[in-house]
């Protein structure tokens, strides 16, 4: 029958997406039951061959052995290798904590004027003494000039200052001469006046003229002690004990020397960088740094290992370095010497402990490594990063390895006291 001829009522029988009911999987066939199946005959071909049946335990054997070695054979691997890492380990002491240091001038001017000429250019290499830049020397060469006024004026001083010595010299011998003739006049006249030969006006003027040449006399010898006061000694003085020549020599020197740090030179041999900072014409004030100079040459490295890395540390041993721009390549050395503090005691502001909480930190001694004289530094720079190995010389045994858990439960349980004690 087609569609078209089935009824509404079939139609709604006839099943559909919806109204389909769920397919269910066909059930799996149960098994038969088999009969119990007699022991396989040894000599029957069908059965399993002896030498596999006497086989199967095998799989038993190897996990046994495998138990056997991670149980024992590891850890004992473990302990042996432990034990030698712990027998070579304690005699070389390093740290990353370490940079290359030379020796650094920071080119300063002593006076302060514009520059004007410049010498050196950035990355040259300088020798000790020779010309940087220089500042414009003409307020320093009138300043010199002056000074040099002033030394030939003091000469000019000194000379009439001794005329005068000389000069008073005389003075004082003719008054003592004319005091001496007043003198005798006066007691001439006055032998008359008591005889009555002569008369008191007589008298009066030459005891008037009498006491005008002592006043005299008595002005000249001032008049050469402050002269001998100026001299600075007497006439037997020179002039470079002459205060006013002694002032002025100073102010000469001084100039001089203002003079000859307009012109400044290296105070080290170096490299010199930051040259570009130097614009010609800028005034350079006296005090402030320029540039600077750094040494390539003559390098150490500042190391800073733990306080407790120091225990065998001492200045003389040796030492290796390897930087870490040229991995692989390894310097000799010694220890240079070792500082008296930790850095934190040199610090702007140096730790507090007595106050407020207080947090324990390990604190870092700075050392010094040299480099060995036949060491070839070239390429080293100031300030690279660096490791430095020591060796101490320190060897761990197999003694202390043993009795190393007793010491330390010695010091857990024995008090300071008793363990003094029983050194004692």
């Amino acid at each position: 029958m087609s569609q078209s001829s089935m009824s509404p009522r079939e139609r709604s029988n006839e099943p559909t997406p919806l109204n389909r009911a769920p397919a269910t999987a066909p059930r799996p066939a149960e098994p038969a039951p088999t009969a119990p199946t007699a022991p396989a005959d040894p000599a029957s071909p069908s059965a399993p061959p002896r030498e596999e049946a006497l086989a199967a335990p095998a799989p038993r054997r190897r996990s046994g052995l495998g138990r056997f070695i991670l149980l024992v054979v590891v850890p004992a691997v473990a302990v042996v290798l432990g034990g030698m890492w712990w027998l070579s380990g304690g005699r070389y002491v390093s740290t990353d904590n370490a940079y290359v240091g030379a020796d650094k001038s920071l080119i300063t001017p002593q006076v302060t004027g514009p520059i004007v000429a410049v010498h050196v250019r950035e990355g040259e290499r300088v020798e000790a003494g020779a010309p940087l830049f220089d500042l414009d020397p003409a307020p320093y060469q009138t300043a010199l000039q002056l000074a040099q006024g002033r030394v030939a004026a003091a000469r000019v001083e000194f000379a009439n200052l001794q005329a005068s010595y000389a000069s008073n010299e005389d003075q004082i011998r003719m008054g003592e001469e004319a005091v001496q003739l007043r003198q005798k006049d006066y007691d001439r006249k006055s032998n008359l006046v008591k005889t009555g030969a002569g008369t008191a006006a007589d008298l009066d003027t030459s005891r008037a003229s009498l006491l005008m040449y002592q006043q005299i006399l008595a002005f000249t010898r001032y008049m050469q002690q402050t002269t001998t006061t100026k001299l600075g000694g007497g006439p037997g003085s020179t002039i470079d004990s002459f205060p006013d020549y002694i002032q002025a020599k100073a102010g000469l020197d001084d100039a001089e020397r203002n003079l000859a740090r307009t012109h400044i030179v290296a105070p080290i041999a170096g490299v010199a960088t930051q040259v570009d900072q130097i614009e010609l014409g800028r005034v350079a004030p006296a005090g402030q740094p320029v540039f600077a100079i750094v040494e390539n040459r003559g390098l150490w490295v500042d190391a800073n290992p733990k306080e407790s890395d120091l225990t065998y540390v001492h200045a003389g041993e040796l030492a290796s370095v390897t930087i870490d721009t040229f991995p692989g390549r390894e310097w000799k050395g010694t220890v240079c010497s070792i500082a008296p503090g930790t850095g934190a005691q040199f610090s702007i502001l140096p730790a507090q402990n007595a106050s407020g909480n207080w947090v324990k930190v390990v604190q870092r001694v700075p050392l010094r490594f040299c480099f060995d004289p036949n060491e070839n530094s070239e390429g080293l720079r100031a300030g690279m990063s660096a490791v430095v190995s020591i060796d101490t010389g320190q060897t761990r045994t197999l003694s202390g390895l043993l009795l190393g858990p007793f010491v330390w439960l010695e010091s857990w349980f024995v008090s300071p006291s008793n363990a003094k004690s029983a050194a004692q």
